[in-house]
């Protein structure tokens, strides 16, 4: 339970490729937690129906949902939002503290 709640609570930054085309796999979301210090394995991760495909301005900042599987038992959904990276320093976004303070548009309305 305790899991569950702190995964809610979070925003898990996503950071895709602004140069290469990807679609979102759940090893992506897999490494993002690593990044945040989380262990999540790909087989606890369920991804929306519809594919989120990029690199695509349009879905800079947007949330999406996902949904991890805790000990086989327990499910909670975690707010995941995109941020597009570029290697060209010229070429990154300009970075946003404290994005997970501001409103954001989800990629999917439902």
């Amino acid at each position: 339970m305790q899991t569950a709640r702190f995964l809610e609570s979070h925003v898990l930054s996503v950071v895709m490729n602004k140069e290469t085309e990807w679609t979102i796999e759940p090893w992506h979301i897999r490494v993002s937690f690593r990044k945040a210090g989380i262990h999540v394995p790909d087989h606890c991760i369920s991804l929306p129906v519809k594919p989120i495909y990029g690199p695509d301005a349009n879905l800079e900042g947007k949330e999406f949902c996902v949904t991890i599987t805790i000990n086989n038992k327990e499910k909670v959904n975690v707010r995941c939002r995109i941020h597009h990276w570029s290697t060209n320093p010229a070429d990154r976004l300009p970075h946003i503290d404290y994005h997970w303070l501001l409103e954001s548009e989800p990629i999917f309305p439902e």
